[in-house]
């Protein structure tokens, strides 16, 4: 009964919002009846497109395809498949923030979307949100497995981009927020912050479980993985207190809270972390009836006091929680121009290509600044790479120019997950030619080099590329076919290209090269001793003329056979005649396929900076002496 009064409210409510809104907007209203049925018309979910259906659009080159409220079919396993629901709100970008609201049991999604403030959220914000449903029996422990499918489902970009480094997960109710409290505490990896409203704490044998469990990281319990969190009950009992106790723990909190207008307590993280994995995670805790919080006031709450700006970004095992403020607040700008993609003569196939700059706090705009091209990873766009990387970091800290394109995309259906979609949603980089249906990305970053030099004061014999895989084997390419621009390159996460090393030519320009490979990397198994690795740094070490190659090394022994080893890093240093380190490759313990602000830190410092090359002659520099 309580809940057909409920849903027969909840109909009222969003009736009156949908005249008021027409009224508005200079609409003639219509009589209740007639707009409640137009309205109820208007939620039916929409299926997702085929796949096979998907055509690129040189003119918004990176559009999302999809646009409204969609239905989507979870496989949980060979005999199960669960319902969820997409919205997209109009005018969203790729790798925006994705919000999973868990919708109470016996409701409505989309009606529940509206009433609960998220889609007024999402439609300010633009942010993607993921609506999950039970399965007509309300929410329980099995509903954990169901959770983590859907959340790897939308991490394979389901016909829109997104961003799983900032996955967040809201539950309603007591059950629903039993079912996420219990995957957040035992797959913490899968969110950057969750919000339990309307629980009713932690069962002491659970906090046990998660202390004594090792997280993917061996060593570290779970129990020990930071995540923000906001905790809503209606009274503070001992299960809840608990609840609060296990989270301060983790985030690193201080003990005293801070009293806030939107929370009752606020337990902020102490000082302490690394620039790699950073003490960010705020614990939130407001003793209220959750059904009091179903505004769009709260939700924005959530979404900026707990959520934003928060990151788990790929880094060991558990992710790497860092915090970045909004880009544009902190002064990226974006640019967007019509690029030709190298297919036709006369330039007529044009795209319209994106790029983010970003000018360092330290830079003295009166005076050449060095540049360095940032390049992302399959998926990614120049919108999230910066920040992720560090290179932002060293651009403040060094005085550097940074400029972070978008790659390109292919028309191709693509199988992962039990989910058919499309590699438009996934942009990467085109290290060869241009096609038919793809530009390319060395012409690209050729334009983009003259369009920077135009636009900004750059010194041009101080231009550099660093990237994370596919923005790493971009890095690779840049060096071995635009040496006339790059000085030095860092590729991360990518021990090669995709294509054929060529044989070197004794007049093909130095470029020095900085690469790292993570010990933990299952893209590039093997580091630095596989086959493609071994095949790129023979030619490199050939072009630059070093004294060894790759043979000179044993790789993924611990460093038995090494140049030397600092912290996490095992270095191994191939120099020329006059003891120049022109090729060097690191191997990082305990890294995922990811990029950590540290190896940026060292690219600079320890390689970059030492490089430079006269842009008229061609001559590279050491130091400021001539490599010979």
């Amino acid at each position: 009964m309580r809940k057909t009064m409920r849903r027969i409210c909840m109909n009222m409510m969003l009736c009156t919002l949908a005249c008021a809104t027409m009224s508005a907007q200079g609409i003639k209203e219509q009589p209740v009846e007639k707009a409640e049925t137009r309205l109820l018309e208007s939620v039916v979910p929409k299926e997702l497109p085929n796949a096979e259906s998907m055509v690129i659009n040189r003119d918004d080159y990176y559009g999302q395809v999809i646009e409204g409220y969609y239905h989507f079919d979870c496989v949980v396993s060979k005999d199960l498949t669960r319902k969820a629901k997409f919205y997209i709100p109009h005018g969203t970008v790729y790798n925006q923030p994705t919000v999973f609201v868990m919708v109470p049991s016996g409701e409505d999604p989309y009606l529940f979307l509206v009433q609960s403030g998220w889609k007024a959220v999402s439609d300010k914000e633009l942010l993607s949100i993921v609506l999950m449903e039970d399965d007509g029996n309300g929410w329980g422990e099995d509903d954990v497995s169901y959770i983590n499918e859907l959340n790897i489902d939308v991490s394979y970009r389901p016909f829109f981009c997104a961003f799983s480094s900032s996955f967040y997960g809201v539950a309603y109710g007591p059950d629903a927020s039993s079912s996420l409290m219990k995957h957040g505490m035992l797959n913490p990896k899968s969110w950057a912050g969750i919000a339990l409203v309307g629980t009713d704490g932690v069962a002491a044998d659970l906090v046990r479980q998660a202390q004594s469990t090792d997280s993917r990281v061996p060593g570290i319990k779970q129990s020990e993985v930071e995540m923000p969190v906001w905790i809503v009950s209606e009274s503070r009992s001992e299960a809840v207190g608990r609840l609060i106790d296990f989270y301060r723990a983790a985030n690193h909190s201080m003990l005293i809270p801070e009293q806030v207008e939107f929370a009752d307590e606020l337990y902020r993280p102490r000082r302490g972390g690394t620039d790699d994995n950073q003490w960010c995670a705020n614990v939130l805790y407001s003793e209220k009836d959750w059904k009091t919080c179903l505004d769009a006031q709260f939700a924005e709450d959530v979404y900026r006091k707990a959520f934003q700006g928060v990151y788990r970004y790929p880094g060991d095992a558990n992710g790497a929680l860092r915090r970045n403020d909004d880009i544009f607040v902190r002064g990226f700008e974006k640019f967007e121009e019509k690029v030709p993609g190298g297919m036709k003569a006369d330039g007529s196939d044009l795209y319209t290509r994106e790029w983010y700059v970003y000018v360092g706090k330290r830079v003295d705009r009166t005076k050449a600044a060095p540049l360095v091209f940032v390049f992302h990873g399959a998926g990614g766009s120049g919108n999230e790479i910066a920040d992720r990387s560090g290179w932002a970091q060293v651009a403040d800290d060094r005085g550097l120019i940074i400029v972070m394109p978008t790659g390109s995309h292919i028309r191709k259906v693509r199988e992962v997950s039990n989910i058919r979609t499309n590699e438009l949603f996934r942009a990467m980089w085109n290290v060869s030619g241009a096609t038919e249906e793809r530009p390319s990305d060395l012409l690209f970053v050729r334009y983009l080099y003259q369009w920077m030099c135009e636009h900004y004061l750059i010194d041009q014999n101080k231009v550099y590329a660093s990237g994370q895989s596919s923005g790493g084997m971009m890095s690779w390419a840049c060096a071995r076919d635009l040496g006339d621009i790059f000085v030095a390159v860092a590729p991360i996460s990518a021990n090669g290209t995709l294509t054929a090393v060529p044989v070197p030519d004794e007049d093909d320009p130095k470029v020095a090269i900085i690469g790292f490979i993570g010990e933990l990397d299952t893209t590039f198994k093997g580091g630095f001793g596989g086959e493609a690795a071994h095949e790129t740094i023979d030619y490199w070490t050939r072009r630059n003329g070093c004294v060894h190659g790759w043979d000179a090394y044993t790789y993924m022994d611990g460093g038995k056979n090494c140049t030397c080893k600092s912290d996490l890093f095992t270095n191994y240093v191939y120099e020329n005649a006059q003891g120049v380190p022109m090729v060097r490759a690191v191997e990082v313990a305990t890294k995922t396929h990811a990029i950590w602000p540290s190896e940026c830190y060292v690219a600079w410092d320890e390689c970059f900076s030492h490089f430079t090359k006269d842009k008229v002659s061609g001559k590279l520099f050491f130091d400021g002496k001539e490599v010979q």
